[in-house]
Formats: C-alpha cells, structure tokens, sequence
C-alpha cells in the first residue's frame, strides 16, 4: 500500500541527498585547494540538459501542445511588462540618484 505524496517525498530526499553529497565533494575539494577548471564545462552541459529533457517533456504533453498558442501569447504580455518595467525602473533610479547615461553624476 502506497502513502499518499510517498513518491514526493522519496524524489525530495534524492535530491536532497545529491545536493549534500555534491556540497561535501565540493568543500573537500576547496580545503586541497585544487582549481576545478572543468567545473563550468559540467554545469554548461547539465544546463543543456535539462533545458533539452524540459523541453521533450512539454512537448510531449498535449494540453501543452493544445495550449501553446495561448501560452505564448500570455508569455510575450509577460515579457513585455518586465521589460518595460525595468527600463522605466532604470531610468526612475538614475533620474533619483542624478546619473547621466554615462554613469557619472551630474553633481561631480
């Protein structure tokens, strides 16, 4: 007999456990002082990964397939509001703190 949110909670302490595993590699590695040159590399291709398996897991969803039209353009409303929100928060900030478009202030 299966418990409720049983899996849930099974995935969390995988990942839990890898976070601390990756943590105590991580801070002995430190301690020796070694430079880790090939950590970038790593990151970059666990990022594409999981971008990729992202990916083929929504495609392969069909209310999100079924959705994508108005998702996207919920996602453009979205995107266009932060932007537009942070440039007018850019320029709000430099006008308060007297900064020209060169960076330097005006009282200098």
């Amino acid at each position: 007999m299966k418990i409720e949110g049983e899996e849930n909670l099974n995935l969390l302490a995988l990942y839990l456990g890898i976070t601390l595993i990756g943590y105590l590699v991580g801070s002995k590695l430190r301690k020796k002082e070694m430079k880790i040159t090939w950590a970038g590399k790593i990151q970059s291709i666990a990022v594409v990964i999981l971008v990729l398996l992202m990916g083929s897991r929504l495609g392969a969803n069909d209310a999100v397939v079924k959705g994508l039209s108005s998702i996207g353009i919920t996602a453009f409303v979205l995107t266009l509001f932060a932007f537009v929100g942070s440039v007018g928060a850019v320029m709000l900030a430099r006008k308060l703190l007297g900064i020209n478009k060169k960076g330097v202030r005006s009282n200098d």
